[in-house]
């Protein structure tokens, strides 16, 4: 590999491959060298704008780039992950890792045999004050995550609310709690598809911390919110306002005000450095599939309470 120049290719050139394509292309030593998507006009527009070479099949890539970004519909994410990293190509793959456990399962195994970088795209665990939480979070008793959206007709929502939101708030809280999962149910509610809109999960892990998470992609507002209660404090972020509060039980007050990089710049650069051999993954091939696995027991416990009216 030449390490003054990755080779990067972005696959999928929807809402999110393109802002992929466009921070590749502004990083210092990389090279967007090819982009892929199944609309010719998308391609046209990707290869005029940042001079990559265009491809209507992602397989025309490989042997052209060092590095893949994977943002096509969740349900080609094994076939397009499977085809680079069999061919030694390192990848980001947008979250969800996975549409089943099983595949998750196979890709973290090929990956562990080619010896390939993978990195989940979980963007959220790049923003500033999220990666502030450790420093303020010790011996959880209860989180209570809150995750919802206003009705947008233009959004892909080819996966329910579980694995297009709250997936998110699973890999942030299971990142902060790494224990087995020992209890979980859940309700949804389908508004306007056969998945689910609205979601509400209880979980419990074995050292007893309590969560509930709330997502919602049919809410009247947009809101996105981690409360954290412990033995001695409560620590409360706002993801949009970028600002965690900690009020200790002795009257103390904290709040952190954070301020740093788009979080798809930081990951994306994160990725380069893990390609270069600079860093490790902040979120595994393993933490993906922790993540789907836990969605997808949810899912399976997950009452769907939708009125017969709408049903």
């Amino acid at each position: 590999m030449n390490r003054d120049q990755l080779r990067v290719g972005v696959i999928g050139l929807g809402q999110w491959g393109r802002h992929h394509a466009r921070v590749f292309a502004s990083l210092p030593g990389v090279e967007l060298a090819g982009v892929v998507d199944l609309d010719p006009r998308e391609v046209e527009a990707a290869t005029s704008r940042y001079g990559a070479r265009g491809y209507l099949d992602h397989r025309e890539l490989i042997g052209h780039v060092d590095a893949v970004s994977i943002a096509v519909p969740t349900a080609d994410h094994y076939r397009v992950a499977r085809d680079f990293l069999d061919a030694g190509v390192h990848a980001l793959v947008e979250k969800p890792m996975t549409a089943t456990v099983e595949e998750a399962e196979r890709l973290a195994v090929l990956n562990a045999r080619q010896g390939t970088v993978m990195l989940v795209g979980h963007v959220e665990r790049f923003k500033p004050a999220v990666q502030q939480l450790r420093s303020v979070v010790a011996e959880p008793l209860f989180i209570h995550a809150r995750r919802v959206r206003p009705y947008d007709p233009h959004r892909v929502m080819d996966v329910g609310v579980v694995l297009d939101l709250m997936i998110h708030d699973l890999d942030i809280v299971l990142s902060l709690v790494p224990e087995r999962v020992v209890e979980i149910s859940g309700v949804g509610v389908r508004v306007h598809n056969s998945h689910e809109d609205l979601a509400v999960a209880h979980l419990a892990t074995e050292g007893g911390c309590r969560m509930t998470l709330t997502a919602s992609r049919v809410s009247a507002v947009k809101a996105t919110e981690l409360e954290i209660t412990m033995p001695d404090r409560a620590v409360h972020l706002d993801y949009l306002r970028e600002v965690i509060t900690v009020r200790h039980f002795n009257g103390e007050v904290q709040r952190l005000a954070m301020d740093g990089e788009e979080p798809l710049r930081a990951e994306l650069s994160h990725f380069v450095a893990c390609v270069r051999g600079d860093d490790r993954p902040r979120v595994s091939a393993e933490d993906g599939l922790r993540a789907i696995e836990v969605s997808h027991r949810l899912l399976q416990q997950m009452v769907d309470i939708t009125p017969r009216v709408h049903a």
